[in-house]
């Protein structure tokens, strides 16, 4: 009996555990792609410093991404309307304008696939000086994560 007993509490402590881990896993997993998050969006925001905002945009969204701005221009709804725009865009050369950005907050999905960020961004160019508000729909595609919709808002009266 007593050898029962035994058995039986270790195989509910040993079922216990493996539950436990079971419940926390997708919390895990969660917490580690908004993580993973703040890293790409902070990646992107690197490239976009470095090699200026349209290379960044092309080399990070997904081929369906859309992208709402705030300079009076329609959105745009795809990585082949992004190509056409950007090439008569004059924001895109960081040595005469330069916009940056860093996430100030990351949610993942419980499957870890697709998440935000949101955060400030900051575009100076000349005697410009702008910035404002974002927030960065991500989707995990292949193992990388990719810009599937960007929104900003201007902050009022900053120049």
């Amino acid at each position: 009996m007593f050898g029962q007993r035994r058995y039986w509490g270790d195989f509910m402590s040993r079922f216990l555990v493996v539950f436990a881990l079971a419940l926390l896993a997708p919390i895990a997993a969660q917490a580690s792609a908004a993580e993973d998050i703040v890293a790409a969006d902070k990646a992107f925001s690197a490239l976009s410093v470095a090699k200026g905002s349209n290379a960044a945009f092309l080399a990070t969204m997904a081929d369906d991404a859309r992208v709402f701005g705030t300079g009076n221009e329609p959105p745009i709804l795809s990585k082949a309307q992004a190509i056409k725009r950007f090439a008569t865009s004059g924001n895109g050369d960081p040595k005469a304008n330069v916009l940056s950005w860093v996430p100030d907050h990351a949610e993942a999905s419980k499957d870890g696939t697709a998440g935000y960020s949101d955060g400030h961004w900051l575009f100076v160019g000349g005697k410009v000086r702008l910035t404002g508000h974002y927030v960065t729909v991500w989707r995990k595609d292949g193992g990388v994560w990719k810009v599937i919709a960007d929104m900003g808002t201007t902050d009022p009266g900053k120049k």
